[in-house]
C-alpha cells in the first residue's frame, strides 16, 4: 500500500493498495458505486446495532424511552458535532472515489463533501 498525500485534511492521507484492482462490471464507476454502497450499508448495520443497544439499556433501567429518543431536540453544540460526524461518514463513503484519483495523481477536492454535509445538516 502507498499513501497518497494532500487528501482531504492537511495530515489526512488515503492508502491505496499496489496493483491492479478487481473489477466486478465492466464500467469502473459501477464497481465504485458498489464500494461506496457497501461502505455506508456496514456504517449503518452498526449504527443501527448501537443504537438499539442504548435504547434496551436505557428502557431496561428505566431511564428514557425510545418516545424520548424520538422527540429530542439538539442543542447548537450537539449540531455540530454531528456536522463533523456527518463529515467523517462522508469522507469514509466517498473513499473509494479519492481513491481512484489519488492512483491518477489527481488532487481531490473536498469542497464538493463539504457543501454535501452543509446539505445534509441543514435537512
Amino acid at each position: 500500500m502507498v499513501a497518497a498525500p494532500g487528501l482531504g485534511a492537511p495530515k489526512e492521507r488515503v492508502w491505496v493498495a499496489k496493483g491492479k484492482q478487481p473489477r466486478f462490471h465492466d464500467d469502473r464507476a459501477v464497481d465504485q458505486l458498489m464500494a461506496m454502497v457497501t461502505a455506508l450499508t456496514a456504517e449503518v448495520a452498526i449504527l443501527r446495532d448501537r443504537v438499539d443497544t442504548h435504547e434496551r439499556i436505557a428502557e431496561g433501567r428505566k431511564l428514557f424511552s425510545r418516545e424520548d429518543v424520538d422527540s429530542f431536540i439538539p442543542d447548537a453544540p450537539i449540531m455540530a458535532e454531528r456536522s463533523a460526524q456527518h463529515q467523517r461518514i462522508l469522507r469514509k463513503v466517498f473513499r473509494v472515489l479519492k481513491e481512484d484519483l489519488a492512483r491518477h495523481d489527481k488532487p481531490a477536492d473536498d469542497a464538493e463533501l463539504d457543501r454535501l454535509a452543509a446539505e445534509i445538516n441543514a435537512a
